[in-house]
């Protein structure tokens, strides 16, 4: 019992870090207006239900917001892979309770479990609770009853734990085993795929929140969480949180070495060669390509399974697919922000400008070869690889242009700042408005193929005249901020 007190209160002071962390950045009350964004969407969109539920049936819409929540919780529990680091994150003069053992007779995984826990109930509170309130606010216009509401939370609270400790399980192995890691998503690609192919049963009820939902058997309750205690108790029992204060890998010194290699990047090339260091030592490159290819491959299995197996027609080509490279390409430029700590830089001649336009052009490196690969074996796979030029095309201005935009509006903070509600709309009023007109045009796409390439095209030089205009601008905006967290 004074065990669970002591990790209770190490719960409650990770929360406390993280309220006072966020709201010294952007501010006590923008920290809280994002969850109030996202409870008015979630408003808006039950009001507007019976419209939508006209042309999609109510367990395909349950599905639908179930795979979404599935993929945040994946989305936001790759934990393992950044322990070190999180465990080492400083702000200015600050460091955060991660760091205690350090200095006090504790032991890091308790903390660590702590800060995992402190995770799941900070998510779940700045997203899943939103999502649900702004259903619940409906009801008096909707007629929602009160219990399938909260029955909702039972089951994407659910599916938020089964995706998020999926996600730490895996990034566990990863860390411990490759061998291991590729063993364990091999076997359920076999699982799935033999479920899509055979149809010899529903894959969606292999997520057991999702079959909780459908059927309302206890059964399914149970099993949900019997997998999020097993995965969460393996992930935090094999997770290795290394301290650099005990024990440190040592490397050869290839910074000249490197550097010479980016030589094109001129003044960069110096940044650029440490930025690339740090990505292959910290082995993160792995990682931060899955973060880009990875939610656009689910993207494109939802759409065959949409088309395939729901039977619902899609006309979708490469210019559809390289768009929403677009909408995926924040999630690269941040990761790359998470590789080290650029407060030491603040003595030397090196200005957060430098290091935006270093973070920009080593990003553009990896996305260009990860991108051109990944449309290619799409288009080959699709018998699309008469659209695939133009597709390259979208794919490259799109990425350039949501990253610039990104980094423009965030610079090294980007974790942060877009929980600004002020820097996300200026982020949504750049970014939405012409991806979901390149989609748009997308899907009409074999209507007339000649006028829609050359819309296409046009959209992209006004984006690609933006993304330069921008990165123009990097100096100006950036050029006199601090790397230290004040």
């Amino acid at each position: 019992m004074e065990q669970l007190a002591r990790h209770l209160g190490l719960v409650r002071l990770m929360m406390s870090e993280e309220r006072r962390l966020n709201a010294s950045m952007i501010g006590g009350i923008q920290f809280l207006m994002f969850p109030v964004i996202i409870l008015f969407m979630a408003l808006v969109l039950s009001l507007a239900s019976s419209q939508l539920l006209r042309s999609m049936p109510l367990d395909q819409a349950y599905l639908l917001l179930h795979a979404v929540i599935v993929l945040y919780g994946i989305s936001v529990g790759g934990l393992a892979l950044f322990s070190d680091r999180i465990a080492e994150r400083r702000f200015g003069q600050t460091s955060l309770i991660l760091q205690t053992p350090l200095t006090q007779p504790i032991d890091g995984r308790e903390l660590f479990a702590a800060f995992y826990v402190k995770e799941i109930i900070y998510y779940f509170l700045y997203s899943i609770v939103p999502i649900i309130g702004g259903i619940a606010l409906s009801i008096p216009v909707t007629g929602f009853p009160v219990t399938s509401v909260l029955f909702l939370l039972l089951t994407t609270t659910l599916s938020f734990l089964i995706g998020l400790s999926l996600s730490f399980f895996l990034s566990s192995m990863y860390v411990r085993s490759r061998a291991l890691f590729g063993v364990l998503v091999g076997v359920m690609a076999v699982v799935f795929l033999t479920g899509f192919v055979t149809k010899a049963y529903d894959v969606a009820d292999l997520i057991p929140s999702i079959a909780l939902q459908r059927t309302h058997e206890p059964l399914y309750l149970a099993i949900a969480l019997a997998v999020i205690a097993l995965f969460s108790f393996v992930a935090i029992m094999t997770i290795q949180v290394k301290y650099s204060g005990r024990a440190s890998e040592r490397h050869e010194a290839r910074m000249l070495e490197t550097a010479g290699s980016f030589t094109f990047a001129r003044s960069c090339s110096a940044l650029m060669g440490k930025d690339w260091i740090d990505l292959l030592r910290s082995r993160t490159l792995v990682p931060v390509v899955s973060a880009y290819v990875g939610p656009l491959a689910i993207l494109a299995l939802m759409f065959w399974f949409i088309g395939n197996v729901l039977t619902v027609r899609l006309d979708l080509n490469m210019v559809f697919y390289a768009a929403m490279i677009g909408f995926f390409s924040v999630s690269i430029y941040s990761w790359l922000n998470m590789l080290d700590n650029n407060a030491f830089m603040e003595v030397l001649p090196v200005t957060v400008a430098q290091v935006i336009r270093t973070k920009l052009l080593l990003l553009s490196m990896v996305a260009a070869v990860t991108s051109t690969v990944f449309l290619i074996a799409l288009g080959a796979m699709m018998g699309q690889l008469g659209t695939l030029p133009l597709g390259l095309v979208v794919g490259y201005v799109t990425t350039a242009y949501t990253v610039t935009s990104t980094a423009y509006l965030t610079g090294l903070r980007t974790n942060s700042y877009l929980f600004d509600p002020a820097v996300l709309a200026k982020f949504s009023g750049l970014s939405i408005p012409p991806l979901v007109a390149l989609v748009i045009m997308s899907l009409s796409f074999w209507m007339d193929p000649l006028v829609v390439s050359i819309l296409v095209l046009a959209v992209c030089g006004v984006l690609a005249l933006v993304t330069y205009l921008l990165y123009r601008r990097i100096d100006a905006r950036w050029g006199r901020e601090s790397f230290v967290y004040q």
